[in-house]
């Protein structure tokens, strides 16, 4: 019941790092694994969970940080469906798997996931900024960069950069945290766009040993909180989500009678 929506987002909450965890170490090694922990932290318990031992301090700031970053961002696409749905009296599991869904599509989820396949490909800055050229002037499309919000930078950028720098130092990378960072100046040198929150992301948790995979699933594990927030604010005050459409096919045509054709 709406009564309890309270206590069922909670639920989501608490189960999906053991969901995922639980769904990829299965898939890909074979391992059932335990789903309690005694961290007191979503984001140690999902490192705990992926790699079957207690993260480290730094390990476990940033996945906190990340997973507080993520965690609400106003009408995007997934957002807006979750809140569609809601409007209909929906169930919140429904809400947020139609949320889910729209993850599906490349132009809203996976940014992080595509700026990873492109950065570690890359041996040197020297060389990215060579091969982002290439990519500008083929006009093709890079992800991590811009914003439908933001005009000037993504506040949250400039925080999972730092934490970024900061594992980089710590696993001794010298390669992609400065592609990373020679890719940034580039896209605002040639285009005037910025990294949003997804193109740092991706460094961060690559020097966290996260699979690529796993990226989209962490941002359903941090989103869930918002969706879940504007399925409530949705309820509070409802009214069925039905926007309007303009035609613009051809105008009115005669019809020719059925004996004259």
């Amino acid at each position: 019941t709406f009564a309890q929506q309270q206590d069922v987002a909670d639920r989501i909450l608490a189960t999906l790092p053991a969901i995922i965890c639980y769904w990829y170490r299965f898939s890909h090694d074979g391992v059932r694994i335990e789903e309690n922990t005694d961290d007191d932290s979503i984001g140690a318990q999902f490192l705990h969970l992926l790699r079957g031992e207690k993260p480290n301090e730094l390990h476990e700031q940033v996945m906190n940080v990340s997973l507080i970053l993520y965690a609400e961002h106003e009408f995007n696409a997934s957002t807006f469906t979750a809140r569609v749905c809601a409007s209909t009296l929906s169930d919140i599991h429904s809400c947020i798997t139609g949320a889910i869904g729209s993850l599906r599509g490349p132009l809203h989820g996976g940014a992080n996931e595509a700026a990873m396949e492109m950065i570690e490909n890359w041996t040197s800055p020297e060389e990215a900024e060579r091969e982002m050229l290439g990519k500008l002037e083929r006009k093709e499309k890079i992800m991590g960069f811009g914003h439908a919000i933001y005009k000037d930078n993504d506040p949250r950028n400039g925080i999972i950069k730092i934490w970024s720098e900061k594992l980089a130092k710590d696993v001794g990378d010298t390669v992609l945290y400065p592609v990373s960072v020679r890719c940034e100046e580039v896209m605002w040198r040639e285009k005037k766009l910025f990294c949003n929150a997804d193109f740092f992301h991706a460094s961060a948790y690559h020097f966290m040993d996260i699979a690529t995979k796993l990226f989209t699933p962490i941002f359903v594990m941090s989103r869930v909180t918002g969706w879940a927030a504007h399925v409530m604010e949705q309820r509070a005050d409802n009214r069925i989500i039905r926007p309007s459409a303009e035609y613009t096919g051809p105008e009115l045509r005669k019809v020719v009678p059925i004996e004259a054709r």
